[in-house]
């Protein structure tokens, strides 16, 4: 059964601006500073990974608890008064998979309090027939659990499922999780991206800056790639758009 998996974040929903706020806030209490660009930089981890690195030496397991939670209450807290506009072409996206019969599950690092919340605020939860966090995993993106419990959770299996991801952790984490994936926004040109697929075999990965640039075409040569034989991207008979490094 052909299913997508959304990531939230950045994916579905604009809330870069508010995450940033949100980690300068929680941050802030424990004078800790917080760039932008190290923001970036982890976005797509979950809080106790980015947490461990941030705070090295004085990590402990109550401190990440406790900066994990003040952060998620304050995104949640300012949320009403943010907007949250979905991303360009998200919505045309869940119409047309909802019309053409693909299951779709929303499958994010966030914890299950924000992923509501922000489906709720968008008003698109009829679209999904599962919404998952990985917040309680023991590893993040880029380890592959969260993708594969999502699958389970609907009853499909890995080669079924499209991955839309904005981060490098989580189209690795697809990769790893023998999923097609679509690389959407900034990251689509980054040469991170590039040298990932490089360095990590797996099923193909169309890059597009925006989901208006995406097509049936190209889901369904994805759909197909997956189910191939040797189950990697047969590149030999197909010279498109994607980027695939797969070796076997």
């Amino acid at each position: 059964m052909r299913t997508i998996l959304w990531d939230l974040d950045g994916t579905i929903a604009d809330t870069e601006a508010l995450h940033f706020h949100a980690w300068q806030a929680a941050l802030h209490v424990d004078s800790i500073e917080y760039e932008h660009a190290t923001f970036l930089a982890d976005f797509g981890r979950n809080n106790r990974e980015i947490l461990t690195d941030l705070l090295g030496d004085a990590a402990t397991p109550a401190l990440i608890q406790e900066i994990s939670r003040r952060k998620e209450r304050l995104f949640r807290n300012a949320l009403p008064t943010f907007t949250v506009p979905p991303l360009p072409g998200v919505i045309h996206w869940l119409d047309e998979l909802q019309n053409a019969g693909v299951r779709q599950v929303v499958s994010s690092s966030g914890t299950m309090a924000n992923i509501t919340a922000t489906i709720a605020k968008l008003d698109v939860g009829d679209y999904f027939m599962a919404l998952m966090s990985g917040y309680k995993l023991p590893r993040g993106k880029p380890h592959p659990a969260l993708f594969l419990n999502s699958a389970a959770a609907v009853g499909v299996t890995p080669a079924d499922c499209i991955v839309i991801e904005d981060s490098v952790a989580g189209v690795e984490a697809a990769r790893r999780a023998g999923m097609a994936s679509v690389a959407v926004g900034a990251v689509a040109a980054k040469p991170v991206l590039a040298q990932l697929l490089a360095d990590v075999p797996g099923q193909p990965c169309l890059p597009v800056g925006s989901l208006l640039d995406l097509t049936w075409t190209h889901l369904d040569a994805l759909w197909q790639a997956a189910h191939a034989v040797e189950g990697f991207w047969p590149s030999a008979t197909y010279e498109g758009p994607f980027l695939n490094a797969a070796t076997g």
